[in-house]
């Protein structure tokens, strides 16, 4: 009978784990989708001030993007910490 490796994360790579590798950290998936989510965000809306700074074209596009973002970020996403 073969002995399981203690080196071996018992962590699945499965999609829907609710535990994932991250830079080679066992991290929580809520963690790392929020901080994806937040980085995404903020870039979205640097990108459209600094399209409204400079001017040009699209004015109101820049200005849907900036408002859309801001309303998505302020009220959400939440991270749920687990009581343990």
């Amino acid at each position: 009978m073969e002995q399981a490796d203690p080196h071996v994360d018992v962590v699945s790579h499965n999609s829907r784990s609710s535990r994932w590798h991250f830079f080679g950290n066992v991290m929580p998936r809520s963690e790392i989708v929020f901080f994806a989510q937040v980085l995404l965000v903020y870039i979205v809306v640097i990108v459209s001030i600094v399209n409204l700074t400079i001017g040009g074209n699209g004015d109101k596009l820049w200005i849907a993007l900036l408002s859309s973002s801001i309303g998505y970020i302020l009220p959400s996403p939440s991270l749920k910490l687990n009581k343990q």
